[in-house]
């Protein structure tokens, strides 16, 4: 594979990302990002971003190099300071949260129906799906990828992968969450990516070797969604789906083909997926900035199975429909 197609395609990639950046700090309305409107009006992002969206096309055979479902056991969020508009952090309340009731097992199950559930969607939408083992055969640099132990922490929390299969971070997985959204951050977000991870660095080579499209998929189920509202930061227990934006990515999906170039296809999610009626606590105690959250096993995981029923096709959708 040319080395200066790749370096050309991921600068190209990079000032594209620069572009839409924005020039201050964001604001979040229940878990979504918001942009500015005319007059100081406040819209809502498109559900999905998404960056190279060409390298999509054409795909039909593929393997899925990561799936990870990750679950956020602790929070921070900090609102931006009132008056003004931050260019480089935030300086306004925090909010502290945290999560405890959700055992392995459950977030286990959580993690096997969301892979049968997209391994279901991709095939029904005409793609031919090769399981791990036939990636290996077909690719045999994949079965020497290093991985993560099953249950790992990382920036979205308890990182789970199906039974059978391994943890394998993404660029930014491994590193702290950030909730300021602020535009020199994204930058720096950006620019980290150029260093990669094992998984983000060599899919496009196992989809060149094994003449395959290569998927990685981040699933993020939170407890919970936040807002800003007047310089205000509040939180609203809810089982979703989390979205980010392009410094706080989450749930997302990425596709490299057999040219990609080294730089995939990727969508991530803007706008969270929950259903606000399915109340899951089993106990919550809180003070105006610290927020502990009990769930209820089961309770939670049938709303995460919900939820994930809605998101899993539209991840699914947003890679057919470039195809």
């Amino acid at each position: 594979m040319n080395r200066l197609t790749v370096l050309a395609r991921g600068l190209a990639a990079g000032a594209l990302a620069l572009t839409a950046l924005p020039v201050a700090a964001q604001n979040r309305e229940m878990g979504a990002i918001q942009q500015g409107g005319m007059f100081g009006r406040m819209t809502a992002p498109d559900e999905f971003k998404i960056f190279h969206g060409g390298e999509f096309k054409g795909a039909h055979k593929v393997g899925i190099s990561v799936f990870n479902v990750a679950f956020p056991n602790e929070n921070h969020f900090t609102a931006p300071s009132s008056g003004r508009a931050q260019l480089f952090s935030r300086s306004g309340p925090v909010l502290r949260t945290s999560l405890s009731g959700v055992d392995r097992a459950t977030r286990q199950r959580i993690a096997d129906k969301a892979y049968a559930l997209f391994v279901k969607q991709l095939t029904a939408a005409g793609y031919e799906v090769v399981d791990q083992t036939e990636l290996a055969r077909l690719a045999p640099e994949f079965a020497t990828w290093s991985s993560e132990p099953n249950f790992s922490q990382g920036k979205y929390g308890t990182y789970v992968a199906p039974t059978g299969q391994s943890v394998r971070f993404l660029p930014g997985d491994a590193s702290k969450r950030d909730t300021t959204s602020n535009a020199f951050g994204t930058q720096m977000a950006i620019f980290a990516v150029a260093g990669g991870t094992q998984a983000f660095k060599r899919s496009p080579y196992i989809a060149h070797d094994g003449n395959l499209g290569i998927i990685a998929v981040n699933i993020v189920v939170d407890y919970g969604v936040y807002s800003d509202v007047h310089s205000r930061a509040s939180f609203q227990p809810n089982v979703t789906i989390g979205a980010g934006n392009v410094i706080d990515r989450a749930t997302m999906i990425e596709y490299w083909g057999t040219h990609s170039g080294g730089f995939p296809a990727y969508a991530f999610l803007q706008q969270p997926i929950l259903r606000a009626d399915r109340d899951f606590r089993a106990a919550q105690s809180s003070d105006k900035t610290d927020i502990d959250v009990v769930a209820d096993p089961a309770k939670f995981e049938f709303a995460a199975d919900e939820v994930m029923g809605v998101a899993v096709p539209k991840l699914v959708a947003v890679m057919a429909s470039g195809r």
